[in-house]
């Protein structure tokens, strides 16, 4: 069992980066680099990757992180799902446990309901 904090990046001494695209997503998002991020995505990273270790997607960082205009351009421009993470958290949860502004809560928390919602209708899209 790992001792890492959820949410927490990455020790490098305890799993190397093998600078795969979608390691670099995830670091672009750690880092809240567009550029990496757009880079990693060019290079056929999956925007709802996860990593292998903490099970955290792009967008549960950015949440963690407090990063909302990182998570509005992650929602509406790459089109990120909402999921449980590794730890069985949506984002939302990674909200409230990081006690993000108001502001990023309110945005997460509406985004996850529509997605919610869309489900419930079956409809389908962003």
């Amino acid at each position: 069992m790992s001792d890492q904090t959820p949410g927490a990046t990455p020790d490098p001494g305890r799993q190397p980066w093998r600078d795969t695209p979608g390691e670099r997503l995830i670091r672009g998002a750690y880092g809240g680099s567009l550029d990496e991020i757009e880079q990693a995505l060019r290079q056929g990273a999956d925007i709802n990757g996860t990593h292998p270790e903490t099970g955290l997607s792009a967008l549960h960082i950015a949440v963690g992180l407090n990063d909302l205009p990182l998570c509005r351009y992650l929602v509406e421009r790459c089109n990120a799902r909402f999921f449980p993470d590794g730890f069985g958290r949506w984002p939302t949860l990674v909200a409230a446990e990081n006690r993000v502004d108001d502001e990023l809560a309110d945005y997460i928390v509406e985004k996850e309901a529509e997605l919610l919602a869309r489900e419930q209708s079956g409809a389908s899209g962003p």
